[in-house]
C-alpha cells in the first residue's frame, strides 16, 4: 500500500469514521471513476491470528446481501498489511447521530426505522447471517429516507461459525444492545438480533437503551440478570401494542421472543394502526426477576444525576452494595454475584436457557449433570458405598463461572496479554468443562495470568473470576 493508493485502485481521500474493527474512508475507485466507502483494518503488529480471517469472512458474507436495507459490498481483499472492504458510499447520518442531535424520536419515525431495520435483518437471517451488533451507530439514515444496516464485521453464519475464527466462549458486541445469551458468551442466532432490535426501539423512543453505563461488564451483567424496564414506564404515551412487542423482544430466553417475520408483521400492523392495543403476534409478558433466592436482587443500572460531583460518578451496582473505586472491584463483585445466583439455583434468570444453550456450549458438563438412566452394575461393595445424585445446578453454575472468566477477559483493554490469555482460556475452559484435570488446568491458567503483563485491576478482575471457578471444582 502506498500513502494514498490502496490496491493500486482506490485513492483514500478522507477518514469519515473509526471503530473497534478499523477505519472508514471516503475514497475514489480510479478504475471506475466513482466514489466509494472503504473500511480498512491494519494487520501489522496484530498478534491475534483470527483477525485477518474474520475480516475476509466479512467480505464474503456481506457480499451475499442484496437487500436495499443493507449496505452493498463491491470489493475487498488484503494489500500488504492492510485488509480492506469496498462498499457503496452512503450520504446521511447514523441513527446515533440523529438521536444525539434531536433526542428521542416520535412514534411514526420509530416505527418506520424499526420496520426497515427488521427488513434488513430478515434479508440477513434468510441467508443464515446474524449481525450481532445492532445499535444506533450501525443504522444509517440515508438522504432518500432509506434505512441501511452497516457493519456486518462481527456477523457469523448461524450454526456454522469457524471455531478457529471466533472461539465459542468469545463475547463480541456492544453491551447496551447485547442479548443475555450473547453477554454470557453462548451461541447466538436470529433471536439475538431481535433482542438488540428491542433495545434499539427503546433507545429511539426514550433516548437510552434498557440498561446503560460506563462499565460494559456491569451492563452485560444486567442484560443477563435484571428484568428490563417496560417501554411505557419510561414513555407512557406509547401504544400498548408497541409496549407489548418490545417486552417480547426483550425476553431473556431466545425462544420466547417473536420471530423476525412475526416482528415485521407487528411493526407493519402498528404503522397502519398506531394506537393498536395488540399486535398480531404472541408476545410473552416480561419475565419477572426471581424472588426465591436468599439474596437481594440487582436493579437496572441508572446513570448518576447530572448534579453529582465528578467524584461520585462511579458505576452503580446492586442496591445493597457500597460504591468503591476500581474497575477490578466492579468486575469481581459482578462475577461473584452471577456465580452466587447460579449456585443458589436461579441460573441467572436463564432457567430454560441454561439447560439448552449452556448445555450446548459445555456438552460434557451438562451431560455429567444428568443422572444416568442405566441400571448400576451389581457390586459386592455396593451396599457399603454412599450413592449420590449428580447436581444439575452445580454443572450450570460451573458453566456460568467459566463464562464469567471470559467476561472478565473481554472487559480488558486490547493488548497482547489479553489476546494470549484469551486463547489460553479457550483451551482451559474446554478442558475444565470436559472434566480433564480441571484443578491442574485452572492452576496453570492462574500461573499464566500472574506471569502476564496484566497489572492492577486488570489482573485482579481475571483472578477474581478464576477464583469463582476454583470454588466450584
Amino acid at each position: 500500500m502506498t500513502e494514498q493508493l490502496l490496491a493500486a485502485r482506490y485513492r483514500l481521500e478522507r477518514e469519515i469514521g473509526a471503530g473497534g474493527m478499523g477505519r472508514v474512508w471516503r475514497a475514489r475507485d480510479i478504475r471506475l471513476d466513482r466514489e466509494v466507502a472503504i473500511k480498512t483494518v491494519d494487520l501489522s503488529g496484530v498478534r491475534d491470528p483470527s483477525l485477518a480471517g474474520r475480516f475476509q469472512r466479512e467480505i464474503v458474507l456481506t457480499a451475499r446481501l442484496t437487500s436495499p436495507y443493507t449496505v452493498t459490498v463491491f470489493d475487498g481483499g488484503v494489500d500488504g498489511s492492510t485488509a480492506y472492504l469496498v462498499m457503496e458510499l452512503l450520504r446521511g447520518e447514523s441513527l446515533a447521530e440523529l438521536i444525539a442531535r434531536r433526542g428521542p424520536l416520535g412514534l411514526t419515525a420509530t416505527l418506520d426505522v424499526a420496520r426497515q431495520v427488521t427488513l434488513g435483518l430478515a434479508a440477513a437471517h434468510a441467508v443464515g447471517l446474524v449481525h450481532r451488533d445492532i445499535k444506533p451507530a450501525n443504522v444509517m439514515l440515508t438522504e432518500g429516507g432509506r434505512v441501511k444496516l452497516l457493519d456486518f464485521g462481527i456477523a457469523q453464519l448461524t450454526g456454522q461459525a469457524d471455531p478457529h475464527l471466533t472461539a465459542p466462549s468469545m463475547t463480541i458486541g456492544t453491551a447496551a444492545y447485547m442479548s443475555p445469551e450473547q453477554a454470557a458468551g453462548l451461541r447466538v442466532d436470529a433471536a439475538t438480533d431481535l433482542y438488540a432490535l428491542g433495545c434499539l426501539i427503546m433507545t429511539m423512543m426514550t433516548g437510552r437503551p434498557p440498561f446503560d453505563g460506563d462499565q460494559p461488564v456491569v451492563v452485560a451483567g444486567h442484560q443477563i440478570n435484571s428484568a428490563p424496564p417496560r417501554l411505557n414506564q419510561r414513555r407512557p404515551d406509547v401504544p400498548q401494542g408497541l409496549d407489548a412487542l418490545v417486552a417480547g423482544l426483550l425476553a431473556k430466553t431466545p425462544l420466547e421472543r417473536p420471530s423476525t417475520a412475526a416482528t415485521l408483521r407487528a411493526l407493519e400492523h402498528l404503522q397502519g394502526n398506531p394506537s393498536a392495543a395488540t399486535v398480531p403476534v404472541a408476545v410473552p409478558p416480561p419475565t419477572p426477576p426471581p424472588t426465591a433466592a436468599p439474596m437481594q436482587p440487582t436493579r437496572p443500572y441508572t446513570q448518576p444525576a447530572p448534579a453529582q460531583s465528578a467524584a461520585s460518578h462511579g458505576v452503580r451496582g446492586p442496591a445493597h452494595l457500597p460504591q468503591q473505586p476500581g474497575s477490578w472491584w466492579i468486575a469481581g463483585v459482578l462475577l461473584s454475584l452471577m456465580a452466587a445466583v447460579l449456585v443458589a439455583g436461579l441460573a441467572v434468570n436463564l432457567s430454560g436457557l441454561a439447560l439448552t444453550n449452556l448445555g450446548r456450549a459445555f456438552p460434557s458438563a451438562s451431560a455429567s449433570a444428568r443422572p444416568s438412566s442405566a441400571s448400576p452394575k451389581p457390586s459386592v461393595t455396593a451396599s457399603k458405598k454412599k450413592t449420590t445424585t449428580p447436581d444439575p445446578g452445580h454443572a450450570v453454575a460451573l458453566a456460568a463461572a467459566l463464562q464469567g472468566v471470559q467476561l472478565a477477559l473481554n472487559s480488558l483493554p486490547d493488548s497482547a496479554a489479553k489476546s494470549d490469555l484469551g486463547q489460553r482460556w479457550s483451551t482451559t475452559s474446554s478442558r475444565i468443562a470436559a472434566g480433564t484435570n480441571p484443578k491442574d488446568n485452572l492452576a496453570a491458567f492462574e500461573k499464566a495470568v500472574r506471569a502476564s503483563d496484566l497489572q492492577g485491576w486488570e489482573r485482579q478482575a481475571v483472578l477474581t473470576a478464576t477464583g469463582i471457578v476454583k470454588s466450584l471444582l
